[in-house]
């Protein structure tokens, strides 16, 4: 069973003659523990995906299968459920609480999860167990993600988007992180999407989408697929 599918999605915006279209029925399954690449320019709809993907945004028309559920309802209520029992979120941007040390951080999410992981274990996986009482300003860019990483993995979420989380990083610390991801996805299972425009990331992926115009345009499994640590960033 995949853990989602998507059935001619469309998300529209207007009306009419002055309708845009950011995605343009796009199909598509992801299965559990994959860890899917989404390629796209800037402007190729990548992002409004994911957005859909972790509801935050909806759809205008189409179908959207989670853990064989319809996701049929507009109403916040619901897609704040989903974010929360479901989605952890990792975005380009750190986004961290600059008054809370690193474990704050971590613990503030955990505490608003039904079972979250043990935060130790988390920190201990991630690198990060000695920057428990540093603050975000004592933080380089690429441990500062890898707490924000933290954050979203101790809510034990089914599926893990990542959006650009690599694009304010030099490539010694997108590499760092990069091989965090893929440790997480081995140590907890974790269904992971990472949408990018870096077509060497890509090599990282069991699924390789490649998304233009709002539509998608190639959709394979990587047969070639390398460890984070091979990538040349």
């Amino acid at each position: 069973m995949s853990l989602l599918k998507l059935e001619n999605v469309v998300r529209r915006y207007g009306d009419d003659n002055n309708a845009v279209y950011a995605l343009d029925g796009v199909s598509l399954e992801i299965e559990p523990k994959e860890i899917v690449i989404i390629l796209g320019s800037s402007g190729s709809g990548k992002s409004t995906l994911l957005n859909i993907l972790g509801g935050i945004d909806v759809m205008s028309s189409g179908k959207f299968v989670f853990m064989n559920k319809e996701m049929k309802s507009k109403k916040s209520k619901d897609l704040l459920m989903y974010r929360r029992e479901n989605i952890g979120f990792v975005f380009q941007f750190y986004n961290l609480i600059a008054e809370l040390t690193v474990r704050e951080n971590i613990k503030v999410v955990a505490e608003y999860c039904e079972s979250p992981l043990d935060i130790d274990d988390v920190m201990t996986t991630l690198g990060i167990a000695d920057l428990a009482e540093r603050f975000p300003n004592q933080l380089s860019g690429g441990q500062q993600q890898r707490v924000a990483i933290a954050r979203a993995v101790i809510k034990n979420p089914k599926l893990l988007l990542c959006d650009e989380l690599t694009g304010a990083l030099d490539s010694k610390s997108s590499g760092d992180v990069l091989k965090f991801i893929e440790k997480i996805n081995a140590e907890y299972n974790t269904t992971i999407i990472i949408i990018t425009h870096n077509n060497e990331i890509a090599k990282m992926g069991d699924r390789i989408i490649k998304i233009h115009d709002g539509k998608i345009i190639s959709n394979d499994i990587n047969t070639a697929k390398v460890s984070a640590s091979e990538l040349e960033l």
